[in-house]
């Protein structure tokens, strides 16, 4: 059994990354097994070689656990600044596609994210992985790479569309190597002229699938 010092858990004290590790570790082990609703802070902790206090004495509710295992394991890299908003997104895309697309989805943020009691946590969460798109998205308007009309949030929520809808309905789920066909016919309609390169206009035009 892994041995915290008491004295790490005093108030200013700091936490033991090994236990914190630990408790990550088999977390995610018992919710990829027993799904969100059936698993146990219990046996999170049993599978992690402490007690349950040690889970308490870090996270407030299985939620807290269940966001940050979704953040240690699918936290995206930052997105490349290509020189261009196309590349950009592109990247955005690919990235969200890897995180949604896997067991790690199904089994764990797709039942935080539809649980009424439990999407407001979870939103407040991941909003901050927006910003630094968002950041992309305003200085491509005052580029005039994008209207000046364009709203961030509203661009990234049509991007994000083609990947949650299929997982609403059950219809196939893109693949990376639709990402630019995605952002393409995006771009279609929040592009400023040149955004979205002539050349691949017609092609994208019924390319993506989920739109």
């Amino acid at each position: 059994m892994i041995n915290e010092k008491k004295t790490a858990a005093r108030a200013g004290r700091p936490r033991s990354p090994k236990v914190d590790g630990a408790l990550l570790d088999a977390a995610l082990e018992v919710f990829l097994e027993r799904g969100y609703h059936r698993a146990s802070l219990s046996e999170i902790a049993r599978r992690a070689g402490v007690g349950t206090p040690a889970i308490y004495r870090r996270w407030r509710t299985k939620a807290d656990v269940g966001v940050d295992v979704v953040i240690r394991q699918a936290q995206p890299a930052p997105i490349p600044n290509t020189g261009s908003i196309r590349g950009d997104l592109v990247s955005f895309v690919r990235q969200r596609i890897n995180m949604f697309g896997g067991r790690l989805f199904h089994y764990l943020l797709f039942p935080l994210v539809t649980d009424p009691g439990l999407s407001a946590t979870v939103q407040a969460r991941f909003l901050d992985y927006r910003q630094p798109l968002v950041e992309r998205i305003r200085a491509a308007v005052e580029s005039g790479e994008l209207r000046p009309n364009t709203d961030p949030d509203g661009l990234i929520d049509v991007l994000m569309g083609p990947i949650v809808m299929p997982l609403l309905f059950s219809a196939p789920f893109p693949s990376l190597s639709d990402a630019e066909a995605i952002v393409d016919q995006t771009l279609e309609g929040f592009g400023a002229a040149g955004a979205t390169p002539r050349a691949n206009r017609s092609r994208t035009r019924g390319s993506a699938r989920g739109g």
